[in-house]
């Protein structure tokens, strides 16, 4: 329930590919164009999705993370997957939804869709329009990155990630974004510092915070309530789930309004109340309905007259088989004579045999078995059609008006949904602002120079993990400038790589929105981070420790820019030493010169302190 459940499609081209993703579970719906094999692996990386569509006549490529599925290749065709999408949902042009310049990531939607609706039969009225995803608005972080820095899980099954220190969201849709946020960091300072202006509203307001977490705490998952239920495959709890979190939101909305001047007015306009749904479903639908709308007993009494009637009917059949238990243990004198019912005979009289010789002439023989025997009467089996009648008339009842109210929530299937995004970007904000009110972090400045300053940064996940006190503050002075490239030396265990992590992690919080554990900070926006950090063979793929080694500065000389982060730990150590060590100079002496990225380079090779 904490991360998306992901469907892509790759629609490949000779210059590009085309590449788009949905939750079925949520109803979001994305398209890109994806300019190399390599950026496409690391968005499919940062994705993660559980099923991935190829047109069937191509071939795997090796950076697919998971088998692929083939789907009809006409289904990837532009003017195919354009009128595809424009009829779903209804618009005479895509131009609106910005899609038309993403021809390639156009294919890969429609052939999503289309496989959705055509090959799983599934409804898809909940989806969302597909919105356009840019490359250029987010900090770009490469598969090898996200594993290096554990951005979202943690290499060592007891270890904590960098999701894991930071999350005090409170609902499903919050950790979902907060995920979301972490691997997709922001490039566009106007939009982090309006984040941080949200968080530092709440940050510096402690009780509002805790007004707003203690609503938060008691909202369930809309999201994946209403997919469910636009689906047809939710049930009566969803109905209360929804209601119950519905209820909520002019509470949540008062709370963020009560400051005139707050930041927070945006986020409270975008929760809209639903008071009529919340009344239909109050009076509707019983607290605790069971898990299946099969079995009945999830309608409110009281609601439906007709209803009531049926009810009232089977209660009073039970009613008087019950009497006519006593009436018959009277009229036999068998003490031990029992009125039970199965699905297989419905309602029967059971008898014990040693008490045969009592049973009168009009009960007929229905069954025997070891110690029993078993019969009706004409009485008992008129009685028995009355009831059952009524209790699968209740039941079919039930799943009409259940059919309504189901009708009623998804005619507002578009205002609940951007009520959900409210709630999850609501709770993703407090729970940044519970973190760095927890752990005393502090509101770094962001600019567009190239100047990285923290005073006294702490490693986020060990500032947590580690006994208080324990870990040593560090300060850190880098810029595109100078000095923009520092090596850093030391022995084993001294933390050369905590550090140039901590560095990394500080930066990419940074452009989140989010507070940092630091004194204070400034950090110059950054285009990406680069990691190149442990040593690892690859035998599935037939490479070396050292060829992976080298493939990963490979990815790093080739792609970064000067407004990249670089973190390099220990620089050719799979190979010899004068090799290592030359390898470890020429690639520092092109990051410094060539490339002139701010750059940490961790490594036991003191001589290019000397060099």
């Amino acid at each position: 329930e904490n991360r998306h459940n992901y469907l892509a499609a790759v629609c490949p081209d000779k210059k590009s590919s085309g590449l788009a993703w949905l939750d079925l579970s949520t109803g979001e719906f994305r398209l890109a164009e994806i300019e190399t094999p390599a950026q496409l692996a690391d968005q499919l990386a940062r994705l993660q999705p559980s099923e991935l569509l190829i047109p069937d006549h191509l071939n795997p490529t090796p950076e697919l993370p998971l088998p692929p599925t083939p789907h009809d290749a006409f289904a990837f065709d532009l003017t195919q997957a354009t009128d595809l999408l424009r009829d779903h949902f209804r618009v005479q042009s895509l131009d609106g939804f910005g899609c038309t310049t993403l021809p390639q990531g156009t294919r890969a939607a429609g052939a999503l869709l289309h496989y959705i609706t055509r090959s799983l039969r599934r409804d898809a009225q909940h989806l969302a329009p597909p919105k356009p995803w840019h490359a250029t608005s987010y900090l770009l972080l490469d598969a090898v990155t996200q594993t290096n820095l554990e951005l979202v899980e943690s290499r060592n099954p007891e270890g904590t990630s960098l999701r894991g220190a930071i999350d005090r969201t409170l609902t499903p849709m919050g950790a979902r974004l907060l995920r979301e946020w972490i691997l997709h960091p922001l490039r566009d300072l106007a939009a982090i510092t309006h984040r941080q202006d949200l968080v530092a509203a709440l940050h510096d307001d402690p009780t509002r915070l805790a007004s707003v977490r203690d609503i938060l705490r008691d909202i369930r998952d809309m999201e994946r309530a209403v997919s469910r239920l636009s689906l047809a495959s939710g049930h009566a709890r969803d109905l209360v789930a929804l209601k119950t979190s519905l209820a909520l939101l002019p509470s949540l909305r008062a709370t963020l309004a009560e400051n005139d001047n707050s930041p927070l007015l945006a986020l409270a306009a975008d929760l809209r109340t639903f008071d009529p749904l919340v009344a239909l479903l109050e009076s509707s639908v019983v607290d605790e309905p069971p898990p299946t709308t099969r079995d009945g007993g999830m309608i409110r009494a009281g609601y439906h007259p007709d209803l009531d009637e049926l009810r009232r009917a089977g209660t009073e059949g039970r009613r008087w088989i019950a009497e006519l238990q006593d009436r018959e243990i009277a009229r036999t004198g068998i003490k031990s004579l029992k009125i039970r019912y199965n699905s297989v005979f419905g309602y029967y009289l059971e008898v014990t045999k040693s008490n045969l010789a009592s049973v009168p002439d009009d009960y007929t023989r229905k069954q025997t078995t070891a110690n029993s025997e078993r019969f009706i009467t004409p009485e008992l089996k008129e009685m028995e059609g009355r009831i059952l009648g009524g209790e699968e008339r209740a039941r079919a009842l039930e799943s009409e008006i259940f059919g309504q109210l189901r009708a009623a929530v998804l005619t507002e299937l578009a205002p609940l949904q951007q009520a959900a995004r409210a709630v999850a970007q609501i709770d993703t904000l407090a729970g940044l602002a519970e973190t760095a009110r927890t752990f005393r972090y502090v509101r770094p400045i962001l600019t567009a120079t190239g100047a990285i300053k923290i005073t006294d940064g702490r490693h986020p996940v060990l500032d947590q993990t580690m006994p208080a006190g324990r870990f040593v503050p560090n300060d850190t002075a880098l810029d595109t400038d100078a000095p923009r490239l520092v090596i850093l030396t030391g022995p084993n265990m001294a933390g050369k790589s905590t550090y140039i992590r901590q560095v990394a992690l500080l930066v990419l919080l940074a452009q989140t929105g989010s507070f940092i554990p630091a004194a204070q900070a400034e950090i110059g926006l950054v285009d990406r981070i680069f990691t190149r950090v442990g040593a690892t063979d690859d035998l599935a793929r037939g490479q070396s420790t050292f060829m992976v080694e080298m493939n990963e500065t490979a990815a790093i000389l080739n792609n970064a820019t000067n407004r990249s982060l670089v973190i390099l730990d220990e620089i050719g150590r799979g190979t010899s030493t004068f090799d290592g060590l030359s390898i470890a100079w020429s690639v520092a002496e092109h990051l410094h010169d060539v490339t002139a990225c701010r750059t940490l380079f961790a490594t036991h090779y003191h001589e290019l302190t000397d060099l």
